[in-house]
């Protein structure tokens, strides 16, 4: 897993290293004490959404996922309803990659339809069962998994936010991010733990 002791590589651009800087800072600032998850928080939320918002700028998706030029860029959640709506009002009328944002809801056991998403969110709310289930279903596709739930990584998750407030810190799978092609940019932050 990676986390954020080293957070920006050297050509990191100044804007990209006040987004991270911004993001940690925010981070910092939530009380550990009240609450279980980053995303039981207003705060915890926005931080999240402006995680995602970076991964969705800074990962590359292998073209053939998207059906055409027009394709829109899918962001889906599943099992948290309370991200809906810092994320519809963060990607409202945001492009990604030149593509309009298309924010979704995925139930339980739509597999199929979150294969055709390019960054699946997974709440608490979708329960250890059915999350390692969809996870299993989307090994080997090119979509970006997310979520706040511990030992999100170690089910085969991609990206966990681990702990809150001064113990957040980001964890990534670098083995289901090769195994889904998926790549991150040059100017995305370092992250530093593996779990594989």
């Amino acid at each position: 897993m990676y986390s954020l002791s080293q957070l920006i590589s050297p050509k990191t651009s100044a804007c990209c290293r006040l987004l991270c800087c911004g993001l940690l800072l925010s981070a910092l600032a939530i009380s550990p004490a009240r609450a279980d998850y980053l995303s039981d928080t207003d705060l915890g939320r926005k931080v999240m959404v402006d995680y995602i918002v970076h991964f969705a700028h800074h990962f590359q998706w292998p073209i053939e996922v998207f059906s055409g030029s027009a394709a829109p860029f899918r962001i889906c959640v599943m099992g948290d309803d309370a991200l809906m709506s810092p994320l519809a009002v963060r990607f409202h009328r945001h492009r990604i990659q030149g593509r309009m944002v298309a924010l979704e809801t995925v139930n339980d056991g739509e597999n199929m339809r979150a294969r055709s998403c390019q960054i699946v969110v997974m709440g608490d709310e979708l329960g250890k069962e059915p999350m390692a289930k969809t996870i299993g279903a989307l090994e080997f596709f090119p979509v970006l998994t997310v979520s706040d739930v511990s030992r999100f990584t170690l089910l085969g998750g991609m990206v966990e936010f681990s702990g809150s407030g001064a113990n957040m810190s980001l964890q990534l799978n670098k083995t289901r991010l090769d195994r889904a092609e998926l790549k991150m940019g040059t100017s995305l932050f370092r992250l530093t733990r593996t779990a594989n």
